[in-house]
């Protein structure tokens, strides 16, 4: 994974699977009324692979590329979401309108608001965890008993055991709140909620407490200074499969068998507890405008058509044979000026207005706007790509006719996104910054790439044999992306970022950042 960060966007692009890689935008709003963004992304792509605006259309690209935007997970800790005093933590708040609840309270409102509540929480729980294991398993792997105590092993000793402890509190209140909920007083909603959340949770203590059990094993002086976390993570791990088993949750792991089930359970339970983060896009595919040059277009070719039969139809007769090749040749020229000023307008107009518009509309909030999204894609000539874009992709050049032997094609992808903190910042007290999530599926690029190895014969220096050895036939796609933020005051923050992507015919072999400072 490759991490950029700045003081207003912090970004993150990664591999997400063999095909698709991720670039994943962190935006922290501030309270001003209208806070926007835009991300120019320039594909350089090898004249090898043979893509164009002949066969690489803006479908094509969009089919290609999912793209979502949620509330980023709030930061709360283990410790202070069990503790009673926390009015924000999902823990205490469901454990209130529980009471509610079983007080008699019948109100479809309420029964929602403990329903996001849980899966708040379990989101709060992920994020937690995710990111307290993989700084202590960072710290592991450099971690040396026999050193004096450093600040950083410092912490892995107190933190590893403050982490276990939290994690034992965290059960025995989960466990407090199940009794509450199993209730049959409690909503048949709740209750399916809750077993969801259960099975989640469990799901993920065992994911990642596995990890953490593994760097501790990994290193022996840790293991023996550590012994009683190791026991105590051990227990905790071992005890979810029985768990999910004795609750009958289809998640329970089958030695020998294919596991299927396990691996699509825990997809649908990410899903169903993440929703409560994400926003709702609703797509408008098309810009009126775009359509308005676009039927100029059409009409620029008509009028040319008709002018051609206008004017041979007062030389010839109607049934005469020039006419008729006249009028054939006039139909054969409307549809390639049609398209040709279709292509320039497409170009052009990028640069003003976008192919579609999306409405960021927040489901929690009451469905409102809090955002637009606007998207543009196009292919660009050397003569169109901006100075500061063609500097940084030069800039691993070793000798100036390195562009003779690498040429590309230019393609440019550009989203904007306006937000209106304010509104946000009405609806919710915990939900307000944004992750900008997208992830792009590199099939369409390589689909005629040449074999992924090539044999490649030479002589033994030692032996004089001719051999052979296998070689693999990579290709580099460039990405130079720019972000631009404007704040309150109008100021442009501009940053850039340059990455280099090494794929071959069966996918991406491996994301490599190029320094652009």
């Amino acid at each position: 994974m490759i991490e950029d960060q700045n003081d207003i966007l912090d970004s993150r692009i990664k591999l997400h699977d063999k095909h698709r890689f991720e670039i994943k935008l962190d935006i922290d709003l501030d309270a001003s009324a209208k806070s926007s963004y835009e991300v120019e992304t320039y594909f350089f792509v090898p004249r090898a692979l043979n893509v164009g605006p002949h066969n690489y259309n803006k479908e094509k690209f969009y089919n290609s590329s999912q793209r979502y935007i949620r509330f980023r997970t709030p930061k709360m800790s283990i410790g202070k979401v069990c503790d009673p005093a926390l009015k924000t933590s999902p823990l205490n708040r469901v454990r209130a309108e529980l009471g509610r609840v079983l007080s008699g309270a019948q109100d479809n409102t309420l029964t929602d608001t403990i329903c996001n509540e849980l899966r708040l929480l379990g989101c709060i729980i992920r994020g937690e965890i995710r990111d307290y294991v993989k700084v202590f398993v960072e710290g592991l792997a450099t971690y040396d008993a026999a050193q004096p105590a450093a600040r950083r092993q410092l912490f892995v000793g107190e933190g590893l055991e403050n982490f276990l402890g939290d994690l034992k509190n965290l059960e025995t209140a989960l466990a407090s709140l199940k009794a509450e909920i199993s209730d049959p007083a409690v909503p048949v909603k709740i209750r399916e909620t809750a077993a969801f959340f259960d099975e989640y949770v469990s799901l993920i203590l065992e994911e990642y407490l596995t990890s953490l059990l593994e760097a501790l094993r990994n290193n022996p002086g840790a293991r023996e200074r550590f012994e009683d976390v190791e026991k105590g993570v051990m227990a905790i791990v071992t005890a979810q499969s029985r768990y999910r088993q004795a609750m009958k949750y289809p998640s329970v792991l089958v030695p020998g068998s294919s596991n299927e089930v396990i691996i699509y359970r825990r997809g649908v339970l990410k899903k169903f507890i993440s929703s409560v983060l994400y926003l709702k896009a609703e797509f408008s595919e098309w810009e009126g405008l775009t359509q308005v040059f676009f039927g100029l277009a059409a009409g620029t070719a008509m009028f040319f058509t008709v002018m051609v039969t206008f004017f041979v139809g007062r030389r010839y007769a109607v049934n005469s044979m020039p006419f008729l090749m006249a009028v054939v040749i006039s139909y054969i020229f409307k549809d390639r000026i049609k398209d040709w000023l279709k292509l320039l307008f497409s170009k052009s107009l990028t640069r003003w207005i976008s192919d579609r518009k999306i409405d960021i509309r927040d489901p929690a909030g009451g469905g409102g706007r809090i955002g637009l999204l606007k998207e543009a894609f196009t292919f660009l000539t050397d003569r169109d790509l901006p100075p500061d874009i063609a500097r940084l992709r030069r800039l691993d050049n070793i000798t100036s006719v390195d562009e003779e032997g690498k040429p590309e094609r230019v393609f440019k992808y550009k989203k904007e996104i306006i937000l209106y903190p304010d509104i946000i910042i009405k609806s919710h007290e915990r939900r307000r910054d944004l992750n900008d999530i997208m992830r792009f599926n590199i099939r369409e690029l390589i689909a005629q790439a040449d074999d992924a190895a090539v044999d490649y014969p030479y002589v033994d220096p030692v032996s004089g044999d001719v051999r052979v050895a296998q070689c693999a036939r990579v290709y580099h796609i460039n990405l130079v992306l720019k972000y631009t933020y404007y704040d309150r005051d109008e100021q442009v923050t501009i940053h850039y970022e340059r990455i280099r992507i090494v794929v071959n015919k069966d996918g991406i072999v491996r994301l490599e950042e190029v320094r652009v400072a």
